[in-house]
């Protein structure tokens, strides 16, 4: 099997309207596709009789790889009791910015909850995070943010 590009990361949300406000408005980023799928293909994807969800992307408008939002409306979501970050089967979200410092003044001012400050390793080589911090969506997902030193000279890499 050869893995032609990484498509989405999917997350179960309890309240899809919050979440897309988080995503899109607070985040920046691009609302791709929105709909609502029921019927026989659906719910053989997801193992359960009957089922109807809502599902968005996300992305940054290169329709490479997106954040998949997904409520169930039928069988409904259940919210489990959350688990330490450090606990098997706990993932998060990576994504690269510019200016940390500035992204984490801007979230924090508008009432994102982060796990910590940003902290640095200046010495750190491209592309190891130089920068970076966790912050956690409406659900409690993490979203690391990273800051990286730029390219070296005539690099094709992102």
């Amino acid at each position: 099997m050869i893995v032609e590009w990484l498509n989405h990361t999917g997350i179960v949300v309890s309240d899809m309207e919050r979440s897309l406000s988080f995503y899109a408005d607070v985040l920046g980023l691009v609302e791709e596709r929105n709909e609502v799928l029921e019927g026989e293909m659906i719910s053989r994807v997801t193992g359960f009789e009957n089922t109807r969800i809502h599902i968005a992307y996300l992305g940054i408008g290169d329709m490479r790889h997106s954040i998949e939002l997904v409520q169930y409306l039928s069988p409904a979501g259940v919210s489990p009791a959350p688990l330490p970050r450090n606990a098997v089967g706990v993932a998060h979200l990576g994504v690269i910015v510019r200016d940390l410092d500035a992204v984490y003044r801007d979230l924090t001012a508008r009432g994102v909850e982060f796990v910590g400050p940003p902290a640095f390793r200046p010495e750190a080589p491209y592309p190891w995070a130089r920068g970076a911090c966790f912050l956690l969506d409406p659900d409690g997902y993490l979203i690391e943010f990273i800051e990286r030193a730029p390219a070296p000279s005539g690099s094709t890499s992102v």
